[in-house]
């Protein structure tokens, strides 16, 4: 056996010694210094190119959410820096001039050697974070974040990088006009893209591995918009399966610090997914695999969500049927209908579906403009599946209403009859965006033409 092994390496020598001295040659030809030096002109060159603008997916550590910057290098050793996060500035946009270079070390290093007001907050030791920030630290640390970073890798079109000190992954992608004509644009479109994808009100969004598996996705301690997230699989709990997750939004989508390597820990055939694209209908498509998915609530599911009261929309269009009718009668009604021998005179407002938390109890809600003329009709509500839901009423049953609600239920056969229609048979649920699902459409599966567009308010984010 020791034979064998001892010609093959003989002829495996041979077989090097022909062929492979001028490759060797080629490949380190130049010393190491010069090699290091011809890889700092490269990256130099590449930053400065088409433009020299970046945009910069920046995590300071796993405690803090990711932060949007950018970074436009010049051709002078100046580079243009801006942002707008909760951590700079009050939150408004800036943008800082400072000084960078690419520098050796024990790899090409990208280095911002200037103190630049946009970005170094986060790598300043004098900072107590609680002066800027959302969270108490200990003085003398700060954010711990780093203002150089060893260059990894790179393509025509993006770097990636590792924090010198933290070892962070953080990735810079170019940035072209077309895509932001300016620097401030690109922070106010963003923003309207975050409140497009989320929404500070729902609650349990859903990732679906592609093996099938399923995990209810929240905010970690707040809304989800905040990019701290938490996992735990479907019919699990968050306390004994828990796992717990910072991230950055860009107007392409949502990128996770670190892989989600319990994915793969669960069902080895699900990848460690960490980066989600926006899709045409909203939800996010893990780059990754291109199967896995997060998606907001079923659109049934909604209606369990206490915190949501779906408004019945007046707008043109948005109503139809029966629907339309019948509240074109209340508003009629409310300013005829005599009570005592004289016209009311209201002028009536909105009817909504949603959950009364003083009572305990789903209910249609309406409002007039008159003095705090509020009423509720508690009605029950059944989840068919999960795009279809079905309500009922019982008229005689206790705490059917409250005390306007009562009243104005005797007073208005219109709103009467909006009730029996709500309550009639079974509605099929659509959105366009499935991940805010607002609006909402809710149509009637016995008379199509019986609709209403359902629309919740929406907080800014």
């Amino acid at each position: 056996m020791k034979k064998i092994f001892y010609i093959s390496a003989f002829i495996l020598t041979l077989s090097l010694a022909s062929c492979a001295p001028s490759e060797v040659e080629d490949i380190f030809d130049d010393s190491p210094a010069a090699r290091m030096d011809k890889a700092v002109k490269s990256y130099t060159e590449m930053f400065q190119a088409e433009g020299g603008r970046w945009l910069m997916q920046y995590f300071c550590s796993a405690g803090e959410p990711g932060y949007n910057y950018i970074m436009t290098f010049h051709n002078d050793g100046t580079v243009d820096i801006s942002t707008k996060n909760s951590q700079v500035n009050g939150g408004a946009f800036i943008t800082d001039r400072s000084l960078w270079e690419v520098v050796s070390d024990y790899g090409p290093v990208l280095s911002f050697n200037t103190y630049n007001k946009a970005f170094h907050v986060f790598s300043d030791p004098s900072l107590e974070l609680g002066t800027a920030g959302t969270s108490s630290s200990t003085y003398g640390k700060g954010h711990e974040g780093d203002y150089e970073f060893i260059i990894v890798g790179s393509s025509e079109n993006e770097v990636k990088l590792r924090g010198k000190k933290t070892a962070i992954t953080i990735i810079m992608r170019r940035l072209s006009t077309a895509e932001a004509e300016t620097d401030e644009s690109y922070f106010t479109n963003l923003t309207s893209v975050l409140n497009a994808t989320f929404n500070n009100r729902v609650n349990d969004y859903v990732l679906t591995t592609a093996s099938g598996k399923r995990y209810i996705c929240n905010g970690d301690g707040g809304p989800i918009n905040s990019m701290f997230w938490s996992f735990y699989p479907e019919g699990g709990s968050l306390l004994d399966n828990g796992e717990h997750m910072n991230a950055i939004f860009t107007t392409h989508g949502v990128h996770f610090m670190e892989p989600l390597d319990f994915l793969h820990e669960y069902d080895e055939n699900d990848v460690a997914a960490q980066s989600f694209e926006i899709q045409p209908d909203g939800t996010l498509l893990c780059t990754e695999d291109g199967k896995t998915t997060i998606k907001g609530p079923a659109l049934a599911d909604l209606f369990h969500q206490k915190q949501l009261g779906w408004n019945l929309s007046k707008v043109d269009g948005e109503m139809g049927g029966d629907f339309l009718t019948l509240f074109n009668q209340i508003v009629d009604e409310a300013k005829t209908t005599k009570v005592n021998n004289k016209p009311l005179n209201y002028k009536f407002q909105w009817l909504q579906l949603g959950y009364d938390n003083n009572k305990a109890k789903y209910r249609l809600y309406f409002r007039f403009h008159t003095g705090n003329n509020y009423g509720s009709i508690y009605v029950n509500h059944e989840i068919v599946d999960d795009h279809t839901i079905k309500f009922s009423f019982d008229p005689n049953a206790d705490n059917a209403f409250d005390t306007n609600g009562s009243k104005v239920y005797g007073w208005f056969p219109s709103l009467r009859a909006m009730v029996d229609l709500i309550c009639t048979g079974e509605y099929e649920l659509s959105a366009t965006n499935m991940m805010v699902s607002n609006p909402m459409t809710m149509k009637s599966k016995s008379n199509p033409n019986n609709f209403v567009v359902l629309k919740f308010e929406t907080a800014s984010l």
